[in-house]
């Protein structure tokens, strides 16, 4: 669980507490087919190691075949971070997709909760259709005029049970409520307040716990589009003021850089041009290693893995190989250190304390007879930016 956000305001002799972590949708109604309905929400995972037991944290938005947006919040644990994409249910056999690499905002306020959104890069592709689009400050009136706004979370229920499916809540615009409520918490300009508010039985629908990073969308001049992100709540999930989410129109320019920077951090330099012979494979696309942080820095337990190319023509067999070497040049096979196989490595201390000041190189071959067609792609260990 994530801890509480150490943020107490006195509203009306209240004492209301905002926590770190939004949780689950209350009142709201069951997605009995969300592979179809609501494809792009996805439940984010975590672990102390890679291949450890997964714990259920958070819920997302896939904003690119490759990237969630999430709550800041959510990942500030230094630990492994995992997405189920497609999943019928929240414990069914969907396989975990691992997160390459993810960063929060630049102006994300752990203190205040501004700026509660983070984006995370995954080691596989969403290759579906619908994903909505993610709204801009052009679209902030149309969004201000815009009813009803619809919520998705796979946290708890009012009762505080985890329903294992995927819950929805129609929503409508509470920003007084939320001043009201949390005073000067809640600022309007950063933030969205909404809910549903069932005046007879004074509650409203909304989030509960496991919902924090999930989306809140509206159809804004025709399109689905993502307006907010399930930020945080009344403490102990009470129903009785509306849920407060990352103001997405605000923050879209913040957005899209870091979605170009995470991306741009799970690619690295291609070395060499491909060595070809005359009917060999033919290898399309650009070879590159993902998992590489913005920082440029390296860490235990940190996974890379080599993507980007594909096969023009038929092959017989395909090989994957890591190397340690200080000249990154095909065929590696004559200068490296063979390290890895297959298309993923995992970096342990020994790994990089030797691989400091030398290049790790991912060798990528074909063959199709007698004839190979091998490319690389690699990148510098730096040893002042290990750890």
């Amino acid at each position: 669980m994530r801890k509480a956000l150490a943020l107490i305001a006195m509203v009306c002799g209240m004492v209301v507490a905002v926590p770190g972590q939004a949780s689950a949708i209350t009142y709201g109604d069951l997605v009995t087919d969300p592979v179809s309905q609501a494809p792009w929400v996805v439940s984010i995972w975590s672990s102390p190691t890679v291949d450890g037991d997964k714990k259920y944290i958070c819920t997302g938005t896939l904003v690119d075949p490759r990237v969630v947006v999430t709550a800041a919040n959510c990942l500030t644990e230094k630990v492994f971070y995992f997405a189920k994409v497609g999943a019928q249910t929240l414990e069914d056999d969907t396989p975990f997709v691992p997160a390459t690499n993810w960063m929060a905002l630049p102006r994300f306020n752990a203190k205040s909760a501004m700026g509660d959104i983070a984006v995370m890069h995954l080691a596989g592709e969403y290759t579906g259709s619908s994903i909505p689009a993610i709204a801009g400050e052009e679209d902030a009136s149309a969004i201000a005029r815009t009813r009803p706004y619809m919520m998705y979370g796979w946290g708890m229920d009012q009762n505080r049970q985890s329903p294992d499916l995927l819950r929805s809540a129609t929503l409508a615009p509470q920003d007084a409520a939320a001043s009201r409520y949390y005073g000067k918490n809640f600022n309007k300009t950063l933030m969205i307040a909404a809910g549903r508010g069932i005046a007879i039985e004074k509650v409203y629908a909304g989030g509960c716990t496991g919902d924090t990073g999930a989306p809140l969308v509206a159809t804004v001049n025709g399109s689905t589009k993502l307006i907010g992100i399930t930020s945080w709540f009344s403490k102990d999930c009470r129903v009785a003021a509306p849920t407060v989410f990352a103001r997405v129109s605000y923050f879209q320019k913040d957005i899209a850089k870091a979605i170009i920077d995470v991306k741009a951090a799970s690619k690295s330099i291609k070395i060499t041009k491909s060595v070809v012979k005359v009917d060999a494979p033919v290898m399309r696309g650009q070879l590159f290693i993902n998992g590489l942080y913005p920082n440029g820095r390296f860490y235990q337990g940190q996974m890379l893995t080599v993507d980007g190319w594909w096969w023009g023509n038929t092959v017989e067999a395909e090989s994957i190989r890591w190397y340690v070497t200080t000249t990154p040049n095909a065929p590696m096979s004559r200068m490296g250190r063979l390290v890895a196989t297959g298309g993923s490595i995992y970096l342990t201390w020994t790994l990089l304390q030797q691989s400091a000041g030398s290049y790790l190189v991912a060798e990528v071959s074909g063959s199709m007879g007698n004839q190979v067609t091998t490319d690389v792609a690699a990148v510098y260990i730096n040893p002042y930016l290990i750890g």
